[in-house]
């Protein structure tokens, strides 16, 4: 039997935990706080639930199905996306305009222009680029679908995902099924036809692909994890030194040696320098230092429903850098979900900052509150004063795939290599969304 240290608890750590323990190891998960869950934190105030980091899992693999569904009292907890959240909408000229969900309304969309729309049709002809050039995601766009669809369909949508920068984001790492389908199909569309054909010839099983949280929101997950995982979580730990001693690994925590055959760090890696590292490992460590994690404020605010003009019947509305807007989307949380505002109110969900506007992300609530209501007046029709404010403010939020990401992980396998039974993991290493964490922790 194994015997794993944890250090964090984040949906990496708790994942990776629970997998473990199925499989009849011994684990402990140490956490230097009093509270699990890492980024996922969810506030209910009465009527209102306001999100302070990730608002959903998008479940759009077998794994993460069966991975929820293994949870105790998790199941029935589970709420899905509503119908009406499918549609997403794009600033164009200061007006959310819908994105085409098929052929014909691509067609048709105002989006976007009959330029641009013609531009799309050479894709499949765009010569793919050397495997050995790294390309950022903006010039890869570029390239295969034109200036116009980068600048009002995948720009916007990186400052969504990553709170980013496309012109130094990393195609290969940051999108790297992107990269994938032109690479081993030649393109975007041909890969996507070559993709869809393959899995008919394979009899790939459907996935029921969608959007949940849970009737609580998604700190409900960490929370069932941790009380299914019982006595092997610890919170405020005192961590005292971390060691790689002959064959074993040696840790000290609240007062006591303990040792395992292996520990896994799953703490951000601007976090690692902090952990109490023999001087070797620490080193070797440091490279990761570069790793960028920009400021990001998320900033709740709840509404009369008759004080918003926009009938916030989708997702939410994506902004384009070239708006030049002090906001990087919108989410309608009340529209996604049930029961996140009362009957008559709307919730909205602000995202501020990013490596777009760093100082915009305001760590004082009155601040961001009076510098971002007017652009809401502007876009949505957003009138009077809001009813609820939840406001959190992440100094350094999203890690950053950027050009030359790959010597990084290099350098991650090399340290691992190096310390037998030691593990990095976390969204800086396979991903960053809540889906590609949990299907990293359960392939590990």
């Amino acid at each position: 039997m194994k015997k794993t240290a944890i250090i964090g608890s984040g949906i990496t750590a708790l994942t990776r935990a629970w997998q473990l323990t199925q499989r009849g190891h011994s684990c402990v998960v140490l956490e230097s706080s009093p509270r699990i869950g890492g980024a996922i934190q969810s506030h209910r105030s009465g009527a209102y639930l306001a999100e302070a980091g990730p608002n959903s899992i998008q479940v759009n693999s077998a794994a993460v199905d069966r991975f929820l569904r293994s949870v105790p009292n998790l199941e029935n907890r589970i709420i899905t996306a509503s119908a009406r959240a499918k549609k997403r909408f794009i600033l164009r000229n200061g007006r959310p305009q819908a994105v085409p969900m098929g052929p014909l309304s691509a067609i048709t969309s105002p989006l976007w222009s009959l330029s641009g729309k013609l531009r799309v049709l050479k894709e499949p002809f765009v010569r793919p680029m050397a495997p050995d050039v790294e390309e950022s995601a903006a010039d890869f766009v570029r390239r295969r679908l034109g200036e116009e669809l980068y600048q009002y369909a995948i720009n916007p949508l990186i400052g969504g995902i990553y709170a980013g920068d496309p012109e130094q984001l990393s195609l290969r790492y940051a999108f790297p099924k992107l990269y994938a389908l032109e690479q081993n199909h030649g393109g975007m569309i041909r890969g996507a036809i070559a993709k869809m054909h393959g899995n008919r010839q394979k009899h790939v099983p459907t996935v029921n692909k969608r959007i949940i949280s849970f009737e609580n929101g998604l700190a409900e997950l960490p929370q069932a994890l941790a009380a299914a995982l019982g006595e092997c979580v610890h919170t405020s730990v005192y961590l005292e030194s971390i060691q790689h001693i002959d064959s074993h690994w040696q840790i000290k925590w609240n007062g006591q040696i303990h040792h395992y055959d292996e520990v896994i760090l799953t703490t951000p890696a601007h976090s690692l320098a902090m952990l109490p590292l023999d001087l070797t490992l620490e080193k070797a460590l440091r490279p990761l230092k570069a790793i960028d994690y920009p400021p990001v404020s998320v900033l709740s605010l709840a509404f009369k429903r008759a004080e918003v003009a926009h009938p916030l019947d989708g997702f939410g509305v994506l902004i384009p850098e070239c708006e030049k807007r002090m906001i990087l989307g919108v989410l309608f949380p009340s529209s996604i979900f049930a029961h996140r505002a009362p009957a008559d109110e709307v919730l909205l969900t602000v995202f501020v900052g990013g490596e777009r506007q760093p100082k915009l992300a305001q760590p004082d609530t009155d601040t961001l509150r009076i510098k971002i209501l007017p652009e809401l007046r502007q876009i949505l029709g957003v009138a009077g004063k809001p009813k609820f404010v939840h406001h959190t403010h992440w100094p350094r939020a999203i890690p950053q795939y950027k050009l030359g990401y790959g010597e990084l992980l290099q350098q991650m396998q090399t340290v691992e290599a190096h310390f037998p039974g030691l593990k990095l993991a976390g969204n800086y290493r396979t991903g960053i969304s809540l889906s590609y964490c949990i299907e990293s922790a359960l392939e590990a």
